[in-house]
């Protein structure tokens, strides 16, 4: 054995190492920084920044449970609203025609004669202008 040789040497010194930290990722729109001590326009711009998100209305749908039934009810009717806003600028824009229904018989309310009425008016306008 070498003079220089002690037992001690051997052992680690742990306690000199920083703890390791992960870099965090940053995601956009999770904090505001606040200029000039600012703190009413910081929280402006943080709800703005969460709200063009959308992260409060999938909070408030968070809150309480949704039934699987219920979900795919409302996915459905969302498709088929934007499968009529979209059918609807078609038909204005005349690169699709206006096909009518047969009779009035499934209109039974008068809210949705009126609406039924309100859509014929218009792309018969629309027609005219051609």
């Amino acid at each position: 054995m070498s003079k220089n040789f002690k037992p001690n040497n051997f052992k680690k010194k742990f306690d000199n190492k920083k703890p390791y930290s992960a870099p965090r990722p940053r995601i956009p729109g999770t904090s505001v920084e606040v200029r000039n001590g600012d703190v009413n326009g910081a929280i402006r711009r943080l709800k703005k920044i969460l709200e063009n998100d959308n992260r409060q209305k999938e909070l408030a749908k968070r809150e309480y449970y949704e039934k699987p039934s219920a979900k795919r009810k409302r996915v459905k009717d969302q498709e088929i609203r934007r499968h009529k806003k979209e059918l609807l600028k078609k038909i204005q824009s005349g690169s699709e025609p206006y096909q009518e229904t047969g009779g009035l018989k499934h209109l039974k309310g008068k809210r949705s004669r009126r609406k039924h009425a309100m859509l014929k008016d218009m792309f018969s306008r629309a027609n005219r202008r051609r």
